[in-house]
């Protein structure tokens, strides 16, 4: 009877030093998703960079940042000439600040940080030190200035435009001529496959998608001309959820067609669109991607590069400090 129960009173501890350890190895749960992202032009004769240099990018990126952020302009004294001198002073300093930063955009591209969680999105401006949250669903945008400790809450409801984190396009839209029009159009497209390759620790398939558009006889707001574009992607299988909070309802993704079919001009189509890069559903983190103008001016001379890297999976301890204001940041006047 004593044996007994010492056997089952080691079975029991047994059982418990299981259950203990397997409560200690239990994996993380992730909620959310980080990474960041380089984007820069490249115009002729520089080249573009090749997939798989990424991690050099962005440590030259930070090497070549400021080592300070401009502070904040300084209270006016010495009476009106005083309060001149120093407005005309910072507004000179900031000036220089943006024209540094439009240079090293330029030379190394621009560097940002992007998160996931809740529906929510946060972009992080890594050199200058600032970032926004978008909580689009509360209708709220948090902005932080990191380098301060400062933040400042927008109420974006009755915003006519949906909460976008992408960059908006500079000056002001081109009008479309609404008049009648035809055309013929007629689209070829070739995809040629790389294969897989591992860029960041994160395994991906690279294809090289070539498109060519013509457009000939036409008729009123259409016009004769050519398109062509090369685009090379490396795709991970890792799942994005969209960089922009719901797009109103009918509201289409943007394809090169829609670059050289607008207003009143109806084409008809001729060749097949189906297998076209931009007919995919866009939902899988692309970790390299370049474009290449195949015609017009910037044919060979203009090609766009994104790489991204830096992968992070976010726990719920790690988002929600993430996605909130930081402790000891002061709100902003």
């Amino acid at each position: 009877m004593y044996k007994r129960s010492i056997t089952a009173a080691g079975i029991c501890f047994f059982a418990l030093t299981l259950s203990i350890v397997s409560a200690t190895a239990a994996p993380p749960k992730y909620v959310g998703l980080q990474y960041d992202e380089i984007a820069r032009m490249v115009l002729a004769p520089a080249t573009a960079p090749p997939p798989g240099t990424f991690a050099d990018a962005y440590q030259k990126i930070l090497a070549d940042a400021p080592a300070t952020v401009a502070s904040t302009p300084a209270p006016r004294r010495g009476g009106l000439f005083g309060g001149l001198l120093s407005s005309v002073t910072n507004a000179s300093s900031q000036a220089e600040e943006a024209g540094n930063q439009m240079q090293l955009s330029l030379t190394d591209g621009t560097l940002t940080r992007l998160a996931y969680y809740n529906g929510w999105v946060r972009t992080d401006n890594v050199v200058a030190k600032t970032a926004v949250i978008d909580k689009c669903a509360q209708h709220q945008a948090i902005q932080l200035d990191l380098a301060r400790k400062t933040y400042k809450i927008i109420n974006t409801n009755g915003s006519a435009a949906p909460c976008v984190t992408a960059q908006q396009p500079m000056g002001q839209p081109q009008r479309v001529n609404e008049a009648p029009g035809t055309m013929d159009l007629t689209v070829t497209s070739n995809a040629v496959n790389l294969g897989a390759k591992t860029l960041q620790g994160i395994p991906t398939h690279g294809s090289t998608d070539t498109t060519q558009m013509s457009m000939t006889n036409a008729t009123g707001s259409c016009s004769n001309g050519s398109f062509g574009a090369e685009n090379e992607r490396y795709v991970s299988n890792i799942t994005v959820p969209r960089r922009m909070c719901p797009l109103p309802k009918g509201r289409g993704t943007a394809t090169p067609v829609d670059m050289v079919v607008q207003g009143g001009c109806k084409p008809t189509m001729h060749g097949n669109a189906t297998g076209m890069y931009w007919m995919h559903t866009g939902d899988k983190l692309e970790m390299y991607n370049r474009m290449t103008m195949l015609s017009g001016d910037a044919a060979g001379k203009f090609q766009s590069v994104t790489q991204r890297g830096n992968v992070l999976w976010l726990t719920k301890p790690q988002a929600d400090a993430l996605f909130s204001v930081p402790p000891g940041f002061t709100q902003a006047q």
